[in-house]
């Protein structure tokens, strides 16, 4: 069955989220202003994503899954860099999980529901653009939750690449860790097959950076301030920001990344 064929039954099946026109979702410049836009236009796809007719390129041959955090959504985690990454060539896909009925933002769930989520997304996506495997790009939680699935939940043999922003990999001040995140910790904090990039600013509010970084293998961990010690970046900014979006394309890319402009 053809790709656009497949996208269609899935849409029409409920399967999949028809996605919203591009005139109907702007690029946006800031999370203050995608976020407004979301509650305003609630369920707006990010302009460059969720097109199910994508076809892969030779030069990148795995979609880009978007995740977003807790307390948001696709839209206003990814409005600067899903067009920003569909202008590059690739194929992006952008999921709202963990959401309730009447509230705009999602991320709600337990970190093994939310990676279901995940797993469930990844697969459709596999599935309507005959990709083998997919690159995952998550902002906070939305940077901890693939790395569930493909430790727990067989996400390894579906998963490329991990580039998180500002995930809480570890522990942060505040409730004791929940059990989820000690297993995942427990031994080695990567999975081998995967490539790992994290990257984190030293201007994090909600997740100090620290509790960002991983130490096993196939792991890069990137501070914006040792590229760009001007950069003051926070949280919620990050995926918004030029320097962490050149770094996450060299990510993406895995070879002969280019040189980052502050």
């Amino acid at each position: 069955m053809k790709r656009t064929v497949m996208a269609a039954v899935l849409v029409a099946a409920g399967m999949l989220a028809a996605p919203l026109p591009a005139a109907a979702s702007p690029l946006q410049n800031s999370f203050a202003e995608a976020t407004l836009y979301s509650i305003a236009h609630p369920g707006a796809s990010p302009s460059g994503a969720n097109d199910y007719a994508c076809v892969p390129s030779a030069e990148h041959p795995e979609p880009v899954v978007l995740v977003h955090g807790f307390l948001e959504n696709s839209y206003d985690n990814w409005a600067s860099m899903a067009p920003a990454l569909k202008a590059e060539g690739y194929c992006v896909f952008a999921l709202d999980y963990g959401a309730l009925e009447g509230i705009p933002f999602g991320g709600l769930g337990s970190l093994e529901d939310s990676a279901a989520e995940l797993g469930q997304f990844v697969d459709t996506v596999r599935t309507t653009t005959g990709a083998q495997k997919v690159a995952i790009v998550g902002h906070s939680k939305g940077g901890t939750v693939p790395r569930y699935y493909v430790r727990f939940l067989g996400g390894a043999e579906s998963v490329a690449r991990i580039v998180a922003l500002s995930p809480p990999n570890y522990p942060t001040p505040g409730p004791p860790p929940d059990e989820a995140l000690q297993r995942l910790n427990e031994g080695s904090d990567t999975v081998q097959g995967v490539d790992y990039t994290t990257i984190v600013t030293r201007y994090d509010q909600v997740v100090p950076y620290e509790a960002s970084l991983l130490t096993g293998e196939g792991n890069t961990n990137v501070v914006l301030q040792d590229l760009c010690p001007g950069n003051v970046t926070e949280h919620t900014g990050i995926s918004y920001d030029p320097v962490a979006q050149q770094v996450v394309s060299n990510a993406l890319r895995g070879s002969d990344p280019t040189e980052v402009r502050c």
